[in-house]
């Protein structure tokens, strides 16, 4: 079964939505807070498949975490999503973490159903 690492705080009021959205694709669902630098031992402790970042309730701390897993040595091969970043955020978010796909909730399942299609890219 795959695996999603989910990286949200846990005072963020949409994190048990998002939990929902992600267990009914019927993934095992591991779940962390995008602290730095703490968020990589998650990361290797759990080894997913896929990786969703929460970004609507700090938004500097996702778009931050996407771009390390994004450039990191271990790390960089692993789809990451950017979920619920506001309008005014986007443009430092795709230009932060240019490898990272960046969705809303109505999109979080359809985009990890498609990273765990796809074929790693090497």
């Amino acid at each position: 079964m795959p695996k999603v690492l989910l990286l949200q705080f846990a005072t963020d009021p949409e994190r048990a939505a998002r939990q929902a959205i992600l267990q009914n694709l019927g993934v095992t669902l591991a779940v962390a807070e995008p602290r730095w630098p703490t968020f990589f031992d998650e990361v290797a402790a759990e080894r997913p498949d896929v990786i969703v970042i929460a970004g609507s309730l700090f938004p500097t701390h996702a778009i931050e975490a996407a771009r390390y897993l994004g450039d990191g040595f271990n790390t960089r091969n692993i789809p990451v999503i950017v979920v619920d970043v506001a309008d005014k955020n986007l443009e430092r978010a795709r230009s932060s973490a240019p490898r990272a796909r960046i969705v809303d909730g109505v999109q979080l399942a359809d985009a990890v159903r498609a990273a765990l299609t796809k074929p790693i890219a090497t």
